[in-house]
């Protein structure tokens, strides 16, 4: 027989010797635990599911008119990106500081604020009844549990309302400043255009208008005065020459600015329109697949699992301790007969 076999035969040999002691044991830890089972306030769990939007953004719907992109789509379901980005919202200090004054959770879970380490105490208590867990559809489920279940139903319903009104803050932070430094570029680039069209409009004093189309009815004007010995008119159009290269140069210069100002001016008021209309409009920042109702079934202590467990560890370590007592009371027997 092997050293292992010999050791499981002696542990149900144990087993069958010392049943009758096991069996008070099973039976006085299961009524004990049955009885401290009874005395732990009972609590319910509330659920609510969420999913966020591939888009939040009400300008993407007038600037992809037309072009559709499933990316920026409102009515679609955002991806692990979203996900995440919406669990980090939910984890938040800020929404839990929401629920905590709203709720006044520092009665309702009994927190002495007289406390050195009370703020500590009602975030754990918090981060205890209020869970989130990414589901296997890709939605986020709201839990909470507190022993009042229309208490649990509200708080979960009141996590999935603020959450609308604490990513609007966040990313107008952000929006703001946008629109100021938006604002700031369009005033310079209309600045621009005014310097580049005050200049321009130096350049036609002097008598060039349209550089291509002057230049080229100059040079047909030029050819017929020259084939018809009109030298007059033929020296008059070659001074208009003279001053058309002279300021042509520029006036195409200037043109060229004039038109690519104009185009990123044109970029800008766009931006800057985007901008406003997602400052002064909002969509929801969620889908709402299911809101939280109170709950008619305690989710917490679950009594059989809480005497199921408490009666084998207990058995456990009793056979244990008869285990270490049969060997020692062994050894000494052994070392008796030696002697």
């Amino acid at each position: 027989m092997s050293k292992q076999s010999y050791n499981a035969v002696n542990v149900i040999v144990t087993i069958v010797k010392w049943w009758k002691v096991l069996l008070i044991v099973a039976v006085v830890s299961a009524l004990l635990s049955f009885v401290i089972s009874l005395l732990i306030k009972p609590k319910f769990e509330a659920k609510a599911i969420l999913m966020p939007p591939a888009t939040n953004a009400v300008s993407q719907i007038v600037m992809s008119a037309g072009n559709y992109n499933p990316i920026l789509d409102v009515a679609q379901f955002g991806t692990e990106v979203q996900i995440d980005q919406m669990l980090q919202i939910l984890n938040s200090r800020p929404l839990k500081d929401h629920l905590i004054e709203k709720f006044n959770l520092k009665v309702h879970y009994s927190i002495d604020t007289t406390s050195k380490h009370y703020k500590s105490d009602i975030y754990g208590m918090v981060n205890d009844a209020v869970t989130y867990a990414r589901n296997q559809y890709m939605g986020i489920t709201v839990s909470v549990k507190d022993a009042d279940p229309q208490f649990a139903a509200d708080m979960a319903n009141e996590v999935i309302a603020y959450y609308d009104t604490l990513k609007r803050a966040i990313v107008q932070q952000r929006t703001a400043t946008s629109i100021d430094i938006l604002q700031q570029q369009i005033q310079k680039a209309d600045e621009d255009i005014q310097q580049i069209t005050d200049s321009l409009a130096i350049v036609m004093q002097n008598g060039v208008y349209d550089h291509e189309v002057q230049a080229e009815r100059l040079m047909q004007q030029y050819a017929k005065d020259v084939s018809s010995g009109n030298l007059a008119g033929a020296e008059r159009i070659k001074k208009e020459l003279a001053t058309l290269a002279q300021w042509g140069g520029i006036y195409m210069a200037l043109k060229d600015r004039l038109t690519y100002s104009e185009d990123a001016r044109n970029v800008l008021h766009s931006q800057y329109q985007a901008m406003l209309v997602d400052a002064q409009y909002a969509l929801n920042q969620k889908f709402v697949v299911e809101n939280a109702v109170a709950s008619d079934k305690k989710a917490y202590p679950n009594r059989v699992m809480i005497v199921l467990i408490s009666t084998i560890c207990v058995l456990a370590l009793t056979i244990v301790l008869i285990i270490c007592k049969e060997g020692i009371k062994n050894f000494y027997t052994l070392c008796k007969n030696r002697d």
